[in-house]
């Protein structure tokens, strides 16, 4: 499994998946990490919503995501994280990124 988090500093997911700074694209096998990437957010170089947003979707796609782990997301995204088949699950509020996804460290 691919998944995308958004985070503003590496250890917790951030507030707002659209506003993050960067985005985090771990791979998981067997219970076990086996790649973490950090990508810098490319909607924050767009100042066109609807192009950043793409450039976002892109991100998620070119990397395989499967899944995303997010507090919060607008509803334009989830509808296009949705048609692209890759899930959402929400945390909570200041969720720890080894939290969401259970493990000791990343």
């Amino acid at each position: 499994m691919i998944i995308g988090i958004p985070t503003d500093d590496e250890v917790k997911v951030s507030e707002h998946f659209g506003r993050s700074k960067f985005f985090l694209i771990v791979k998981i096998e067997s219970g076990k990490l086996i790649e973490r990437r950090l990508h810098e957010n490319p909607h924050n170089r767009e100042s066109d919503d609807q192009m950043g947003h793409g450039m976002v979707l892109k991100l998620m796609t070119d990397n395989g995501v499967n899944k995303v782990i997010c507090t919060n997301m607008g509803p334009k995204m989830v509808d296009n994280l949705v048609k692209l088949k890759i899930a959402i699950e929400r945390c909570r509020p200041e969720s720890s990124i080894t939290e969401v996804l259970g493990m000791e460290a990343v």
